[in-house]
């Protein structure tokens, strides 16, 4: 078993003298992930207005302002950007616990196989979107069912996504109500990051990723002992004939 004491413990032994690195990986993920949609929203706003000042305005103020502002487009970024960086976050998290910090390490999920990490971290969230949309309580539990497989994502990009997914429920199974303790436990910490225009929320995020990073390495190295999952799948050790080839 573990206590989610010792994970906070460690992710913050982890974390010392190179906090402000992972700092700076979690805000500029979040910059990258979520700014350029709206930076890209801004400028073809501001096309309009030079282009023409009356369609830009009756736009600002209709009713139906959120389709007109080029939603489209920040999926797509949010999709094919922000997902390959949460791969690459994950594993930056991981590879620091072992004291291999290198900030390119967050760009990792666009240079490994990076349109099979786009699929299965696509369908996951879609998996657990469709679960929220039934009942609030089922899309939690998918949710933490599925919150290692950005992670295994990270360690064997050639994963199917079916199988990370399976995987990721190997690790969680019997696990779900004392992770969910575990990442409600820093709910404090970012309400009180709130209070601050929610500009101390992101010096908590380090902090939030380190911890769930400590799980990860505690539920593989878990896995692997009690023989459910071969380390091969975790890109741990070369495969051979006779593990899982994936195509």
């Amino acid at each position: 078993m573990w206590d989610r004491r010792i994970l906070k413990s460690n992710a913050k032994t982890a974390l010392k003298d190179k906090y402000w690195l992972a700092f700076t990986v979690t805000l500029l993920s979040a910059v990258i992930a979520a700014g350029f949609g709206g930076i890209y929203t801004f400028i073809s706003k501001l096309f309009s207005f030079f282009a023409s000042p009356f369609d830009y305005f009756r736009i600002l103020i209709s009713l139906d302002f959120i389709n007109n502002s080029l939603y489209f487009p920040d999926t797509l970024i949010s999709i094919f950007v922000g997902l390959p960086i949460t791969v690459g976050v994950a594993r930056f998290f991981v590879q620091n616990h072992f004291g291999v910090t290198e900030f390119e390490t967050m760009f990792s999920g666009f240079k490994r196989e990076y349109l099979n990490g786009v699929g299965a971290l696509f369908v996951t969230q879609l998996f657990v979107i469709l679960w929220g949309l039934l009942l609030i309580v089922p899309g939690i539990i998918k949710g933490i069912q599925y919150i290692m497989v950005p992670y295994i994502i990270s360690d064997n990009p050639i994963m199917p996504g079916s199988r990370a997914r399976q995987i990721s429920r190997i690790m969680t199974e019997g696990e779900v109500g004392t992770i969910f303790v575990l990442l409600l436990s820093f709910i404090g910490w970012f309400i009180l990051g709130a209070l601050s225009f929610g500009i101390g929320t992101y010096f908590v995020i380090p902090y939030y990723e380190a911890t769930k990073a400590e799980l990860y390495i505690f539920l593989r190295d878990r896995v692997i002992q009690t023989k459910q999952v071969h380390p091969a799948e975790f890109g741990l050790v070369p495969p051979n004939d006779a593990e899982p080839q994936y195509e």
